[in-house]
């Protein structure tokens, strides 16, 4: 097929490339011409516009971070939308709020564009190897047009029916989890490291145990050595966290773990961390603690004090 990715972020990038791979002609956009222009070859164009992508392919799939940029590169000037091909069908890969995921499907489906929701899960690790797991809704008609392009890129494809909103509903529980299990993680290293316990001896023991979990396996390692290259941005965690408690006020829910987690993982991106891993919440933990651990600002020694933040 003839494949469109709007978005050559560091997921974005990764589909681009698995899709190439499996031989597919791809067309990328990225308001940074020059991240686009890395990926260029025989097979990967690059294109001017999202409107450029949304005539010449059959699928265009939409990798950016938020729900500004996803109606930005759909609704604006030279968007996805302006385009007279019918048989277009858009997959909306951002992760953005259930509401948002409504607005912006009904707006397609208004101008005659099928469109269907696939939040993804998995980090670009992940996507190299087509293992992501994706979340899948919409129409069945759209979504079996792109079932072949989702299964190139994925080891599981969950087709929950034609709600926008559950399926990005399913994405944001899922990031919480893994957010507390990333701060759980982060707190039983700093207990033991602050009881001068060897952090490697602690991972070692977890994960023999049932307890482990594929962040313990995968990330544990990094974080006992203060290694925390992103696979997935601390400041996106936030911001789905941000969605996460909106979207379960607007529905009446009390989440205080995940309020919690919350105001620790803004906490960490107030003092510089946002473009580091998401596990890099342990780094302003161990600050916290009197560890340096991480070039922060300097900020009160608290050993032993639990700070509302």
């Amino acid at each position: 097929m003839n494949v469109g990715i709007v978005g050559t972020g560091m997921m974005g990038s990764q589909i681009a490339l698995r899709l190439v791979q499996k031989g597919h002609k791809v067309a990328v956009f990225n308001k940074d011409r020059s991240k686009a222009e890395k990926l260029r070859t025989s097979s990967l164009s690059v294109a001017n516009r999202p409107a450029d992508i949304g005539c010449n392919c059959d699928i265009a799939l939409i990798c950016v971070k938020d729900y500004e940029a996803v109606t930005k590169v759909s609704f604006e000037k030279g968007g996805l939308i302006e385009n007279p091909n019918a048989d277009l069908v858009v997959i909306q890969c951002s992760t953005i709020a259930p509401d948002e995921s409504h607005r912006v499907a009904d707006h397609y489906i208004s101008k005659g564009i099928k469109m269907i929701s696939v939040p993804i899960l998995g980090g670009i690790s992940a996507a190299e190897r087509g293992e992501l797991i994706l979340i899948a809704a919409g129409a069945k008609a759209a979504y079996d047009k792109s079932e072949p392009i989702l299964k190139d890129i994925s080891k599981q494809i969950f087709y929950i029916g034609s709600s926008h909103s559950t399926a990005c509903t399913l994405k944001l529980a899922v990031n919480i989890n893994i957010s507390l299990i990333s701060l759980a993680l982060a707190e039983g290293l700093i207990f033991v490291k602050g009881n001068n316990i060897d952090p490697n001896i602690f991972i070692k023991i977890l994960n023999s145990t049932y307890f482990k979990t594929g962040i313990s396996e995968n990330k544990g390692p990094k974080i006992a050595n203060d290694e925390y290259t992103p696979s997935f941005h601390l400041k996106n965690m936030v911001k789905d966290l941000n969605l996460a408690l909106r979207t379960a006020h607007n529905s009446r829910l009390i989440l205080p773990t995940t309020a919690s987690a919350q105001a620790v993982y803004r906490a960490s991106e107030v003092f510089g961390l946002s473009n580091m891993d998401y596990t890099s919440v342990a780094s302003f933990l161990l600050k916290l603690n009197g560890n340096n651990a991480y070039a922060l600002e300097e900020i009160p020694k608290t050993r032993g004090l639990l700070i509302a933040f």
